[in-house]
């Protein structure tokens, strides 16, 4: 906590996409929050944010901020998220990490017990909880208006088009694919519209033939209220799909974005084809920009008077022992174009 100044100051590690779509964007509408530094490993880049943005300094390696700022937000390729982290909670500082916060539970738990060491935050970068629909879903669910959820179903499929500046995503088979990339995201957003910290996978396919998956079908468990409830989601970097969450209640069906957005639809039980319509009274939607300034402003509080309203490190675990399942126990998506003109390839027979 820091006890001289109201104002945090801040350095940005990575200059990628996120940044510049998001954090750099969103730090503006903070008045209490100065971006001092950006950091990159390219100079080129990290030159032209700087100037772009009106950031005072440009540092090639995060280490130059020490002693210069009271926090960071790690914004790099996942596979390097626990070395940077851990370095910087190390050396005094407050970081907040985006996501997914490691790439295997055993890296989560070495920054937690950095974070612990030094008595410094570790947030997680988990905007989609601060959208609208998401904060209705979880009221709903929680006041028990649908009663005992039996049941969920979640799709999120769309065409990539993230503006990357590196392959990250298409090259680490742990940090890697859509599982990583957007399962990180939705399992969140289960676990947390349920309430619950406990999930157990029950299968998971995917259409990974050895780098990383586009596509992933799982299969699992959701401990609510002591019951065990089954649910499945779907994900898709090469398809669009429904993109909504649907949990099953003995009162009714509640469906929501899970993008993200304004409104979600209730039927009830006794009217199943009429939805009621739900939103927030007297807002506006939140753009992306704003729900990144919300999770910055939680994370600002955190530092200057020791709050912890942010996403905390220990609440990804589970999202992070779900993804690891997946990676270590999936089965392979059976096509027919596969079996037909892959499956002797991949065993060694394309020559014959």
């Amino acid at each position: 906590m820091i006890a001289s100044s109201e104002e945090v100051k801040l350095a940005i590690i990575g200059c990628g996409a996120i940044t510049q779509a998001r954090y750099l964007p969103a730090a503006n509408l903070l008045p209490n929050l100065t971006i001092t530094h950006v950091v990159d490993l390219d100079a080129e880049t990290g030159h032209e944010v700087a100037n772009r943005f009106q950031i005072p300094e440009f540092a090639r390696e995060y280490q130059q901020v020490f002693g210069k700022v009271d926090a960071v937000v790690v914004a790099t390729p996942p596979s390097s998220h626990a070395r940077i982290s851990i370095d910087c909670l190390n050396h005094g500082l407050h970081v907040l990490c985006e996501k997914p916060l490691a790439v295997s539970v055993m890296e989560a738990k070495a920054m937690i017990s950095a974070s612990q060491r030094s008595n410094r935050h570790l947030a997680v970068g988990m905007n989609r909880r601060l959208s609208w629909s998401s904060q209705i879903s979880r009221r709903l669910v929680q006041s028990g208006v649908l009663g005992d959820i039996y049941r969920f179903d979640i799709e999120e499929g769309h065409e990539f088009n993230w503006p990357l500046r590196t392959g990250h995503i298409f090259q680490d088979s742990n940090a890697g694919g859509v599982l990583a990339d957007t399962g990180v995201h939705v399992f969140d957003l289960l676990l947390w519209t349920l309430g619950s910290p406990k999930a157990k996978l029950g299968l998971c396919r995917t259409d990974n033939w050895g780098g990383v998956e586009a596509n992933a079908v799982v299969e699992l468990v959701v401990e609510w209220h002591s019951r065990q409830t089954p649910g499945g989601v779907e994900l898709s970097f090469t398809r669009e799909l429904r993109n909504t969450m649907r949990i099953y209640g003995d009162n009714g069906v509640l469906e929501a974005p899970i993008l993200g957005g304004l409104e979600v639809s209730l039927y009830l039980a006794d009217n199943p084809v009429e939805p009621v319509i739900l939103t927030p009274h007297h807002v506006g939607p939140r753009n992306r920009v704003e729900e990144f300034a919300v999770q910055l402003s939680k994370f600002v509080e955190a530092v200057l008077h020791d709050s912890k309203t942010y996403v905390t490190a220990d609440e990804a675990l589970a999202t992070l022992s779900l993804i690891e399942q997946c990676h270590y126990g999936g089965e392979r998506m059976g096509h027919a174009w596969e079996t037909v003109h892959l499956e002797p390839f991949f065993e060694g027979k394309g020559n014959e």
